[in-house]
């Protein structure tokens, strides 16, 4: 045997050792690539997993890593485990440490996993591949310790992302903007009078609210409405009243209008994880949007 022979031989042989083929009782087939520490996690646990799945076409319909956030998937009481189905009975044979690859078919996936209409556009019959790799497993305050700690470093990675956005845009339109350190930009284009709003005030605040490339989503004023097509027939437009610093409208708002006395007109810039951050609001509002209100702080009152 020559020693390339030998050499592929040899990989080979590894490659069958690295990999083996396991079976969930309902007969799902998949593949251990890395073998874990072999410990199942137990009730009221959790495993934290990174995973991509597609279709037969190969599109990826989520990848963990590019969201950068893994799954967090309950380990479920064994009381229901007769009628567990498809990729959750591969969960249920995961340990700590491992990666597996397998196929589960979509008419499957859907209706036993997803629990939703299969879509017109996937066929019945085909697969959708799986990667997994159980990062950890969790008890119930590790897990909402984790949760904590990985948002506040998405949030702190997301606003470096839109300071970085909104900085460059005004240096693009040779603005100077005043900034708090929460991340903030603001221009002050009349000064009001008397003190600032207080926490615990009830304030009245009428506003414009466009996107940075200057669409307009939002709105006090109807002239504004209709000049920007998005008027609302039957809506009162009237500045906006509610009380400041009791999370009645977004953080950047809470913060912005405490720097505001009554008469105050500005323009300001808010970061997304000082508005709506990952959360879809509507078809303009996405998610992670930037926001920026031209406001008037009207009135305060006690």
């Amino acid at each position: 045997m020559t020693t390339k022979v030998m050499m592929f031989a040899g990989l080979v042989l590894l490659c069958v050792a690295c990999s083996k083929e396991k079976e969930t009782p309902k007969g799902y087939k998949f593949t251990v690539v890395k073998k874990g520490d072999g410990i199942p996690g137990k009730k009221d646990q959790f495993l934290i997993i990174n995973m991509s799945f597609q279709d037969g076409k190969d599109s990826v319909w989520n990848d963990s890593r590019k969201l950068g956030s893994p799954f967090i998937i309950p380990v479920r009481d064994t009381v229901n485990i007769k009628q567990e189905d498809g990729i959750d009975e591969v969960f249920r044979m995961l340990t700590k440490g491992d990666s597996v690859v397998c196929k589960i078919p979509a008419a499957v996936l859907f209706e036993k996993n997803f629990r939703a209409p299969l879509p017109p556009n996937v066929d019945a019959k085909s697969n959708f591949l799986f990667k997994i790799g159980v990062q950890d497993i969790m008890d119930r305050e590790q897990v909402t310790k984790y949760q904590q700690e990985l948002m506040t470093k998405q949030m702190t990675s997301q606003l470096k992302k839109d300071t970085v956005i909104i900085d460059d845009f005004l240096k693009s339109k040779n603005i100077v903007a005043r900034k708090t350190n929460s991340g903030l930009r603001y221009i002050v284009t009349k000064e009001g009078q008397g003190e600032n709003a207080k926490p615990g005030q009830t304030v009245k605040v009428a506003y414009a609210g466009f996107l940075l490339n200057g669409k307009c989503f939002d709105t006090s004023s109807e002239g504004i409405a209709k000049e920007n097509g998005v008027y609302q027939e039957g809506r009162p437009y009237e500045p906006y009243a509610f009380v400041l610093g009791q999370s009645a409208v977004i953080q950047g708002w809470d913060e912005i209008i405490t720097l505001m006395n009554k008469g105050t007109k500005l323009k300001v810039y808010i970061p997304s994880t000082l508005a709506y951050g990952p959360q879809r609001r509507s078809q303009d509002i996405i998610e992670n949007s930037i926001l920026t209100f031209d406001m008037e702080l009207v009135d305060i009152t006690q």
